[in-house]
């Protein structure tokens, strides 16, 4: 993958005071800062990444602009006025980026939360581990969320997280904070529909070995038969004996299969 990173900038959000601490100056793209971001910016590029294209008058679009500093500071804040809700805050920095693929214009949007991370520090001798605060991840992981866009053809790649808040879990970043309505990943939907189908069997004591092997092949054979996964017909294989647990499990994979 033809990637070139020409800027970025990196601002901090502190669940503290649910403030911002904006950055003024972009960072030094160093060897080993360009290879984390690109490495970051690579693994949204998967089969679990959400897609779309957005809308000519779509706002958030409309805000990316080619000047990276104010583009970012308008980003985050709006941001953070959606973010800022969730029950579950933490410290995160919010990276923007503007760079080219296969020499096409693109824009990033990286939310990576900070994590305690135990550390090795040579010099004490007394107590060389030390808990150490507001750690980036490895080079290896993926950012907790991510907007790639190709700002030729709109065409958008999204890794999202839903956040909680007054006991609902929402897709604050698809639905609020871009407006809309991606399509959903083949792979991510199947996940989905094992897991619900596994915690279904799970509250009425159904589940084990032989169910989970019953839920692979349903949705093996509706895709074969169909190219398609029905809520309905997998409830009616899974759950033929139980109203219940077919009606809950329609309800809850709505979103997790795919048009």
């Amino acid at each position: 993958m033809d990637i070139y990173i020409k800027k970025a900038i990196i601002h901090q959000f502190s669940p503290d005071d649910t403030e911002l601490f904006l950055a003024d100056k972009f960072l030094n793209i160093t060897p080993k800062i360009e290879e984390y971001l690109r490495k970051k910016i690579e693994r949204v590029y998967s089969d679990e990444a959400k897609t779309g294209i957005f809308e000519e008058e779509n706002p958030f679009f409309n805000h990316i602009t080619d000047d990276l500093l104010e583009t970012s500071v308008t980003l985050a804040n709006l941001w953070k006025e959606e973010f800022s809700i969730s029950e579950n805050l933490k410290t995160n920095d919010l990276v923007f980026v503007q760079f080219s693929k296969e020499g096409v214009e693109h824009f990033a949007f990286l939310r990576i939360a900070l994590r305690e991370t135990l550390t090795h520090l040579g010099g004490e001798v007394d107590n060389p581990i030390k808990l150490t605060q507001n750690n980036l991840p490895g080079f290896g992981t993926g950012a907790d969320e991510a907007l790639v866009v190709n700002l030729q053809s709109r065409k958008y790649h999204l890794i999202e997280k839903r956040i909680k808040y007054n006991g609902t879990f929402l897709n604050y970043f698809s639905e609020n904070l871009l407006n809309v309505a991606p399509k959903i990943s083949p792979k991510k939907s199947i996940k989905e529909l094992e897991k619900t189908a596994q915690r279904i069997a799970e509250s009425f004591n159904t589940d084990d070995f032989q169910f989970q092997s019953k839920v692979k092949s349903a949705i093996f054979n509706n895709l074969e038969e169909s190219n398609e996964l029905s809520p309905e017909k997998l409830a009616n294989e899974l759950f033929d004996n139980n109203l219940t647990a077919r009606l809950s499990f329609i309800d809850q994979v709505k979103e997790a299969v795919p048009e």
